[in-house]
């Protein structure tokens, strides 16, 4: 009797698990997007990304070739508008040609307050590295007056991230480590066109996606119902 008992229970907690999972997988959910070219939709790792999501998410790419902090500031006022539930948000790229670190980071925290504001969460993301080798092949940082790198930029990225309360994917670290491990040249594949060092491929764009959703299923397990 206490077999049976046992047995009835644990089938109606399979089934209350299952039943969880499907009714995550239907609720509707939208995640913004916010960035420079590495993310955009001509040539960024933001289409592939979209492309692992389930058919209850949608992703809104408001990303723009050339972009900073400053020149999106007004973009990011209409995604919020549209009440997305998570916003991601990765600069660097740019951003590293005008200014330095610290004020790098007082205008990304500027960001997340503001998607905390308008009732999203926010994910910081450090900016995907450049496929720059040294004569080792090893990755090496562009650094530009000083602080300017996208190394010390993550490293910034992740205290503003810190301070906030909010998700940090160490991309600049997590791509640097991909593309030590590819060498240079399999990472020619990732280049959008001849010695494209910075933007992608489909197949490239594909593979960041790829390490972006394997962080996103610890940085934010909530969204591991959501993603391919």
């Amino acid at each position: 009797m206490f077999v049976k008992s046992l047995g009835t229970t644990v089938t109606f907690f399979c089934f209350i698990a299952v039943a969880h999972a499907v009714a995550a997988q239907d609720t509707a959910t939208t995640i913004g997007l916010i960035g420079d070219s590495t993310v955009a939709s001509t040539y960024g790792w933001g289409p592939a990304f979209a492309d692992r999501v389930n058919k209850s998410v949608t992703v809104l790419n408001y990303a723009v070739n050339g972009a900073t902090l400053d020149s999106l500031s007004r973009k990011l006022d209409r995604l919020l508008e549209q009440k997305p539930d998570y916003v991601l948000i990765q600069f660097g790229h740019n951003d590293m040609k005008r200014y330095g670190a610290e004020e790098y980071g007082k205008k990304l925290t500027d960001y997340v307050q503001r998607v905390k504001r308008g009732g999203s969460r926010a994910i910081v993301l450090s900016s995907v590295t450049r496929r720059v080798f040294n004569e080792e092949g090893q990755i090496a940082p562009v650094i530009m007056e000083g602080d300017r790198s996208l190394p010390a930029f993550a490293q910034v990225a992740k205290a503003v991230a810190q301070e906030n309360e909010v998700p940090f994917i160490d991309l600049n670290s997590i791509s640097i480590a991909h593309h030590n491990k590819l060498g240079p040249e399999a990472s020619v594949a990732y280049n959008f066109e001849g010695s494209d060092r910075t933007h992608f491929s489909k197949a490239g764009a594909a593979a960041i996606a790829e390490l972006i959703i394997a962080e996103l299923k610890s940085a934010a397990p909530e969204l591991s119902a959501f993603v391919k």
